[in-house]
């Protein structure tokens, strides 16, 4: 990975370099390490999850209207622009083709298999979860 400098910096060097400093840290007793990092599909703080490393990182995200997920994934041509590095694609159609969109896409561009298994479990979740409950319907007591 290039830096703003144009110097090639290795991925381990980074992570080495930032994994006890970061901003989206979190740090609780008797639990592992998390993070709020944006690219990181399981909020696992380590090297195999950490977006901000990863040449190639996505993550599926809640859509801002409540219905569908978005995807975020690095631009290639913009790692030394972190404003211009993240892209979004909206997915609000059915979970089907959310799903089917998803694994395309990481096939495609050749990202991590965990990656993509990753993101598609937690496309799902965001999914289901936006489904309107029904309540369970109520048996009415016999007559005498």
């Amino acid at each position: 990975m290039k830096t703003a400098g144009g110097i090639n910096v290795s991925r381990d060097l980074l992570w080495m370099l930032t994994k006890n400093n970061s901003c989206h840290l979190i740090k609780r007793p008797a639990l592992k390490p998390l993070t709020k990092d944006p690219m990181n599909p399981k909020g696992i703080h380590s090297l195999r999850f950490a977006g901000s490393v990863q040449r190639k990182a996505m993550n599926v995200q809640a859509h801002p209207s409540g219905k569908g997920v978005q995807l975020v994934f690095n631009k290639r041509r913009h790692q030394k622009r972190p404003a211009k590095r993240l892209a979004k694609i909206s997915l609000t159609k059915n979970s089907r083709k959310t799903l089917s969109t998803i694994r395309k896409f990481s096939n495609k561009f050749c990202y991590r298999t965990d990656l993509k298994n990753a993101c598609l479990r937690r496309a799902s979740a965001i999914l289901r979860s936006q489904q309107p409950k029904t309540p369970s319907k109520k048996t009415r007591g016999k007559k005498e």
